[in-house]
């Protein structure tokens, strides 16, 4: 990994982007046969896909894209196995609250929902939840249960795929600032920092700077940056034995192997993304805690061992963006938004078939970059 040796002249795909997304394109396509270049302007997995909590949901996943989820927990599975190392997956179940009556009507549309498509668990009211989950607090009313929602490590799931994408034949530069793109009758001409780079398709996966790249490539991308904050205590005996979710989607806790707790749920930092400087929200970071010794009182004897934030991708209706890019031959997007570590690897998947195969990803079709074209 790096910029050591030759400078590759030519590639059959250049994946800009090193994020988990990115990683997974660069793996399938290497492992398909294609001359594939993964550029990354710094480490890979380093920014947005480290930065979250790792959690792996199904219950706090909404229309229309709940069947791409459904498949997407399942590829976690086999990501899990086909790597062959310890990257932390786990597959607890989880359960998706409510505090309110508001809370209730809303996780049994969801409840509902789910069921339509099979994948709805179990309903649990306030007294069988008492029984389920006692080390939950006594505010929440209801609860769904799920045996999907699973878990994996962030750090070592990242740095588990990079290798594996090396391993496969791609080639991951790192240090690489893409700064210019020019499409001929060849294909795309690439300039950056260091050199300049053929490539017959372009795939961006530059997360919440997705929409930059795209400019450079004459196309026209509403992504915007959002920062995310995640905390982690000290560990501690285990005391939960469920990934616990809300149905207002502003908190994710779960206790991991080695004890700690991670507590989540997307609280907005503050920092400045031109800079490249994310932060901590000090008061949103206190709500975020409160709300989660709330839920989980637990928690409040534990010590806090860090909190940090960084940048993660937003679009303007919430969805992902993937696939090809109209009047922009040979250029494609791969970019998760809201539960991008968890689609994360079925869309590098997806890519890599709709690339190398010309296959359509007809679960992902709301997710299509045409929606953003004039009509």
């Amino acid at each position: 990994m790096g910029t050591d040796g030759a400078w590759p002249s030519a590639c059959d795909i250049c994946v800009v982007g090193g994020g988990l997304a990115g990683l997974a394109t660069a793996w399938r396509l290497a492992q398909s046969g294609q001359r594939t270049v993964l550029l990354e302007r710094r480490v890979p997995a380093g920014a947005a896909s480290s930065a979250n909590a790792g959690t792996l949901a199904i219950q706090n996943k909404r229309p229309p894209l709940l069947p791409f989820f459904r498949d997407a927990l399942a590829e976690w599975a086999r990501v899990a196995e086909e790597l062959g190392v310890e990257i932390g997956y786990g597959k607890p179940g989880g359960l998706h609250i409510a505090r309110s009556n508001e809370d209730a009507q809303r996780l049994r549309k969801n409840f509902e929902n789910h069921g339509a498509l099979g994948l709805a668990g179990e309903w649990l009211d306030a007294a069988a939840l008492r029984a389920e989950a006692p080390w939950l607090g006594d505010g929440i009313i209801a609860a769904t249960r799920s045996p999907l929602d699973a878990h994996a490590d962030p750090l070592r799931a990242g740095s588990a795929m990079a290798a594996a994408a090396e391993e496969a034949g791609a080639a991951i530069l790192t240090g690489i600032e893409l700064r210019g793109a020019a499409r001929d009758s060849i294909g795309w001409r690439l300039e950056t920092n260091t050199s300049a780079l053929r490539a017959n398709n372009v795939v961006i996966a530059s997360g919440p700077w997705t929409g930059r790249v795209a400019a450079l490539f004459g196309a026209n991308l509403p992504v915007h940056p959002s920062l995310i904050m995640l905390s982690v205590t000290e560990p501690a005996p285990r005391f939960m034995d469920r990934i616990v979710t809300h149905v207002a989607g502003n908190l994710t806790v779960k206790q991991v192997k080695n004890g700690s707790c991670l507590i989540g749920g997307g609280w907005p930092g503050a920092g400045d993304f031109d800079a490249e400087r994310p932060g901590i929200d000090p008061l949103m970071l206190r709500h975020n805690l409160r709300l989660a010794t709330d839920v989980v009182p637990g928690l409040a004897n534990l010590r806090l061992a860090r909190s940090w934030a960084n940048f993660e991708a937003q679009t303007p209706d919430g969805l992902p963006i993937f696939g090809a890019v109209p009047d922009r031959d040979g250029l494609f997007v791969v970019l998760p938004t809201a539960g991008g570590w968890t689609a994360a690897p079925l869309m590098g998947r997806l890519m890599a078939r709709q690339i190398a195969a010309g296959e359509e990803a007809e679960t992902l079709a709301p997710a299509t970059p045409a929606r953003f074209s004039p009509r």
